[in-house]
C-alpha cells in the first residue's frame, strides 16, 4: 500500500514538471536569472522589476535552448513586462479554467533556475477584491500567498495542484507577503503592452499636496471628509488648467467620489478614464466650485 505522503509527494512533483515545460529563465538582470511563463504563441510574461536591461535579453527554455528576446512592453504598476520571443518551441502554459480561489488552497510557484524547474510550495493567504498596487497599477484581485519565494522564481507560474496556471509570482507588490498577479490581470495588460507597448493613463496635468480641512469649513460647506487634496502646481495646457484649475484650490471630489489622498486620484485615471469628461469639485477661497474635467493621456516619456 502507497503511504499517503509519497502519493502526494510524487504528484507535486509530477505537477512540478508539468508546469515547468511552460516557464523559462529570462536573463535580464546581473546575479539572479528571473522565470518566465509561455502566455501565448511566442508570448512570455514575467515580473517587470526583473528585467533590468533592455537590450541583449535571452530566455532559456525547458529544452536547454538559449534564444533572444525582445521587450514587448512593461507595466511597472502591475509589476509585469512581455517578451517576444522567436523559435518558442515549448507548450504554452495551461490556464486554470475555473478561476474561483479560495484561501488555504495549496499552490505551488514554478520557475526555472539554470537548466532546472525550481519549485516552492504554499497556500493562498488571502484574497480581496479588485484593488491599486503599491506601484499604481490595477489588480483585478488580490491574491496574496504564503509562500518562501526563491529569488530566480519571480516572474514565474503560480499554479493549482492540478498544474493549472493560475497567475504569476511576484515579491514587490507588497512588504509583506508575495502576490499572484491573477490571470485577468495578465491577459488584460499583456494585451494592451502587445498593442501599445505601454498602459496608457489618465492625466490631469495637477501636482497634488495632502490637506487637512478646518473644522469651521467642514460645518460651514457640510463636508464628511477631513482631508482633501492642494494643487500645487498645475500645468495650464494640461486638462485640469484648460478646465479652470489653479494653484491652491483644493479638489474635494472627483467623479463624485471623495478625494482623500492622492491615491484617490490616481485610482481614477487608468487607461479607461481616457476621454471622459469628470465633475471637479474644489474650494476656493471658503467656497465650492465645480469643474468639468476631460481627462486627457499622461504624455510618454521614452
Amino acid at each position: 500500500m502507497t503511504s499517503p505522503l509519497i502519493s502526494l509527494s510524487e504528484h507535486l512533483a509530477s505537477t512540478v514538471q508539468q508546469a515547468g515545460q511552460s516557464t523559462v529563465a529570462i536573463h535580464g538582470r546581473p546575479r539572479f536569472d528571473s522565470s518566465g511563463v509561455h502566455w501565448s504563441p511566442g508570448i512570455v510574461v514575467t515580473a517587470d522589476h526583473t528585467i533590468q536591461r533592455e537590450e541583449d535579453l535571452r530566455v532559456t527554455t525547458s529544452n536547454g535552448s538559449t534564444l533572444k528576446a525582445e521587450l514587448v512592453g512593461r507595466d511597472p504598476g502591475t509589476d509585469l513586462a512581455v517578451l517576444r520571443v522567436s523559435g518558442l518551441d515549448i507548450p504554452v502554459a495551461a490556464k486554470a479554467k475555473n478561476t474561483t480561489l479560495q484561501p488555504g488552497s495549496i499552490i505551488l510557484a514554478v520557475g526555472r533556475f539554470k537548466d532546472s524547474a525550481s519549485a516552492a510550495f504554499g497556500v493562498i493567504s488571502s484574497i480581496s477584491g479588485p484593488s491599486q498596487s503599491s506601484r499604481g497599477g490595477h489588480l483585478d484581485q488580490v491574491v496574496r500567498l504564503d509562500i518562501a519565494l526563491h529569488p530566480g522564481a519571480s516572474g514565474g507560474a503560480v499554479v493549482n495542484a492540478s498544474g493549472e496556471l493560475i497567475g504569476i509570482a511576484t515579491p514587490v507588490l507588497s512588504r509583506l507577503s508575495v502576490f499572484a498577479i491573477p490571470l485577468s490581470t495578465v491577459g488584460r495588460v499583456s494585451e494592451k503592452l502587445l498593442k501599445h507597448g505601454r498602459i496608457p493613463s489618465g492625466y490631469l496635468g495637477i501636482g497634488f499636496q495632502a490637506v487637512a480641512i478646518p473644522d469651521h469649513l467642514k460645518t460651514k460647506l457640510n463636508l464628511a471628509a477631513s482631508t482633501a487634496l492642494i494643487a500645487v502646481s498645475v500645468d495650464p495646457i494640461a486638462p485640469a488648467g484648460q478646465a479652470g484649475m489653479m494653484i491652491g484650490d483644493v479638489l474635494l471630489d472627483l467623479g463624485g467620489r471623495a478625494i482623500e489622498r492622492p491615491e484617490n486620484v490616481q485610482e481614477l485615471l487608468d487607461s479607461d478614464s481616457i476621454g471622459k469628461k469628470l465633475t471637479a469639485r474644489i474650494l476656493r477661497g471658503g467656497n465650492t466650485m465645480e469643474f468639468q474635467i476631460t481627462i486627457g493621456e499622461r504624455p510618454h516619456r521614452e
